[in-house]
């Protein structure tokens, strides 16, 4: 009797150490994963900061002012009043299709 009391307690204590055990690694994981999602939000908010900053950078790079002075830069000049011609497309001659396409009856 006095054995099977003894194997029922260490048996209980063993159980016990099994629970804690799973309690501590279950508190562990927790706390690892909390830090991995604080990792990302960080992650995230700079990459929030990047796009925004290149956003702004693209919007900038596309003025007409900064794309004047790189065009001058190129040695672009503007054109003088005579040398632009204004086409229109109802006075264009119209070309007429080559092809199979354009002999198909549509």
């Amino acid at each position: 009797m006095l054995k099977k009391t003894r194997n029922m307690n260490l048996a209980a204590l063993g159980l016990l150490c099994v629970v804690f055990f799973l309690f501590a690694w279950e508190n562990l994981q927790a706390v690892k994963l909390g830090y991995n999602i604080e990792k990302i939000r960080c992650e995230i908010k700079d990459l929030e900061s990047a796009n925004t900053y290149l956003k702004k950078e693209i919007q900038s790079s596309l003025s007409p002012e900064k794309l004047e002075a790189a065009a001058l830069k190129l040695g672009m000049v503007y054109p003088e009043p005579g040398a632009v011609v204004m086409l229109d497309n109802a006075t264009a001659p119209r070309q007429r299709a080559k092809g199979w396409l354009a002999k198909l009856p549509w």
